[in-house]
């Protein structure tokens, strides 16, 4: 290879010598440069196979139960030894061997005492009608202060879905019906974990029962672009709002409870329509204006909408112990600056 080597380079000289260009040279060339990418080409193409070979050799043989059993004893004996140089018996109750980024958590999140400012004055929570995102957007989203829309629903529970039938809407569509909830929280026994919305919706249809809640939130792709055919946009958002990316389903049925529920929402917009009863709801300052500012605690009835940005709340409710009760949440990605 060194002469071949030594010669490739003198007549490569000699060309240059004689006066001829790039582009001859290229061309002089190119019968050797194609026999030689069809070399490399074949080389490949042999270590590909017989890594490929391996890899099934290596398969074929591990379904082998004895080389199975031999080869976790070896690999036992192994990591007995490995003790004195590394523990590695706290990774048995670890999740996840790679670590991941820390989620912030909601007492975490990014306020500080001047955000504090925009929610001091708010004691109490103002009822709207017949109103537009931009009044929606100046007189409360830009501060932080929730609001009832008080007519946003109303059209829709009487016309879209008679007697509020949302149960049947959700069963009858396969993409909504098997899908599983990111979220759930009930006190009905679901068997199967994680449970479908197929068993925990046919559990309150099929069964005669009271004094019982649940609440999911639906964050498959599929499911929630259906789920927003069942909870249509609110007339007042701009069309410059995204669609949710989240939607929840809040239900229960003379359900008592002594302690409120929390939900777990992302900083965005929050619409929750009540299409059914109607559900006590409490909002709570984040850290660090939980002293600065006051709560606030109020009822939402059938047919109204609460609209707010989260960023500066925490959500909790309780149900209604002698109705049943029917709300659709959903989240929104948006930002309030």
């Amino acid at each position: 290879m060194q002469q071949v080597d030594a010669e490739l380079k003198s007549f490569f000289e000699y060309c240059r010598q004689v006066g001829f260009d790039d582009e001859e040279l290229a061309e002089i060339c190119r019968p050797l440069y194609g026999f030689t990418r069809k070399n490399c080409f074949k080389k490949w193409l042999i270590v590909s196979c017989a890594l490929i070979s391996l890899a099934f050799g290596l398969y074929a043989l591990s379904n082998v139960e004895s080389l199975q059993w031999h080869t976790s004893a070896i690999g036992r004996i192994l990591m007995i030894k490995l003790l004195p140089f590394w523990d590695w018996t706290t990774l048995f109750y670890k999740r996840c061997l790679i670590e991941r980024k820390q989620l912030v958590v909601e007492d975490q999140m990014p306020l500080s005492l001047a955000d504090c400012d925009m929610c001091e004055s708010i004691a109490s929570i103002q009822h709207v009608s017949g109103t537009k995102y931009d009044d929606i957007l100046n007189h409360f989203l830009i501060r932080s202060a929730p609001v009832i829309v008080t007519d946003a629903s109303s059209d829709w529970i009487t016309s879209k879905i008679p007697n509020v039938n949302l149960t049947q809407v959700l069963l009858d569509d396969d993409r909504l019906r098997d899908s599983v909830p990111c979220v759930l929280q009930t006190n009905l026994r679901t068997g199967r974990q994680p449970a479908d919305l197929n068993v925990l919706l046919t559990k309150v249809t099929e069964v005669e029962m009271s004094n019982w809640f649940f609440h999911f939130q639906n964050c498959d792709l599929r499911a929630v672009k259906v789920f927003r055919t069942a909870a249509p946009r609110p007339y007042f958002l701009s069309p410059h709002i995204p669609p949710a990316h989240y939607n929840w389903l809040l239900m229960s049925n003379k359900y008592s409870s002594p302690r409120f529920k929390s939900l777990e929402l992302e900083p965005g917009l929050i619409v929750m329509s009540q299409l059914k009863g109607s559900t006590l709801i409490q909002l709570t300052p984040r850290f660090p204006c939980e002293t600065t500012c006051p709560g606030l605690t109020f009822d939402l009835h059938e047919a109204e909408t609460l609209v707010l940005s989260n960023s500066m709340w925490r959500f909790e409710y309780m149900t209604d112990d002698n109705l049943l009760n029917i709300a659709v949440l959903t989240e929104t990605a948006w930002n309030d600056a």
